[in-house]
């Protein structure tokens, strides 16, 4: 199984750049006994073109569920892949529920339905921290200014290996509850590839990790792609698309490339989603610590969805 295969079968909304978290004040597997599967695998890491993904598989025969942990970038947001019979979904219309406990609040996530390989798959299409977004930090992103430039602080190592545990309540008619074993090494895996990646793009990794300011974004980016853009054949089917991308700045602010890490859709539209980026993206450059101009790079999610 190729993860690009597994996001083909992704089905997604609107057009916006986006990443959804949002605080509930329950444990996500309060109201019913769940199903908790120990880990029947190691952890694979693999390294992708453009991406680094952690897997592991929990449970026996029927009740597998396999989890994946996918990175397109520094930082602690993945996106997460749950797949197998445990989590076999019919339809829903409503975030799913999760806790990376026992010391993570629980938070609601978007996902979709969808396969890996032959086995029913949650896909959660939104970019993702094991912490849910508290109240403080939902009001100092509000103060901030435009949200899309606001950085929340990092995840400590701390804090990833008091994680034991992965629950998923709603929409689940039985909670799932996968015991990870403690995260600091496995994320510190996906953290090495990480940096490679950067490597691989022309980033100095090294003054990365100093910024004194990262990529600012000039405008809105809800407005670098039109509706009018959507490839017509495409709108006839009804088809809908989520593409995951990564612009190329200059020291000089200017997008120099744009490269697609993850899509739903054939190359046609993803040629068309970057032509409309490159032509109206625009940012302040990065700067390193001693406040310099430096080549680095923004990453996001499209989404579109065509209206009902």
């Amino acid at each position: 199984m190729e993860y690009c295969a597994v996001m083909n079968k992704l089905l997604c909304f609107i057009a916006l750049i986006f990443a959804s978290c949002t605080l509930l004040s329950q444990p996500v597997a309060a109201q019913k006994q769940p199903l908790t599967l120990k880990p029947s695998s190691k952890w694979i890491a693999s390294y992708e073109d453009d991406s680094c993904r952690l897997l592991r598989q929990f449970g026996t025969e029927d009740d597998t569920v396999t989890v994946i942990f996918n990175s397109f970038g520094p930082g602690d947001h993945f996106r997460l892949v749950l797949a197998g019979k445990p989590v076999r979904i019919r339809n829903s219309s409503r975030p799913a529920t999760l806790q990376f406990g026992p010391s993570e609040l629980a938070q609601e996530a978007e996902f979709l339905i969808g396969n890996l390989g032959k086995k029913p798959a949650m896909l959660f299409s939104g970019a993702m921290r094991i912490a849910a977004v508290t109240d403080a930090e939902k009001l100092a992103r509000e103060n901030s200014g435009p949200e899309y430039n606001y950085k929340l602080a990092e995840i400590g190592a701390e804090r990833k290996a008091a994680v034991t545990y992965l629950s998923i309540g709603r929409p689940l008619r039985k909670p799932v509850v996968l015991k990870l074993g403690s995260m600091e090494k496995p994320f510190a895996a996906l953290a090495t590839c990480v940096d490679e990646l950067l490597t691989h793009w022309g980033i100095d990794v090294e003054k990365h990790k100093t910024l004194s300011q990262p990529v600012h974004i000039i405008g809105n980016p809800g407005r670098w792609i039109k509706s009018n853009e959507y490839p017509l054949d495409m709108i006839r089917e009804g088809q809908p698309a989520l593409v995951q991308f990564r612009l190329s700045v200059d020291k000089t602010g200017k997008t120099t490339a744009c490269h697609i890490q993850q899509t739903t859709r054939p190359k046609e539209f993803d040629d068309a989603v970057c032509r409309s980026l490159m032509k109206r993206s625009a940012f302040k450059p990065a700067l390193d610590a001693e406040g310099q101009p430096i080549a680095s790079y923004w990453r996001s999610t499209v989404r579109f969805q065509i209206p009902r």
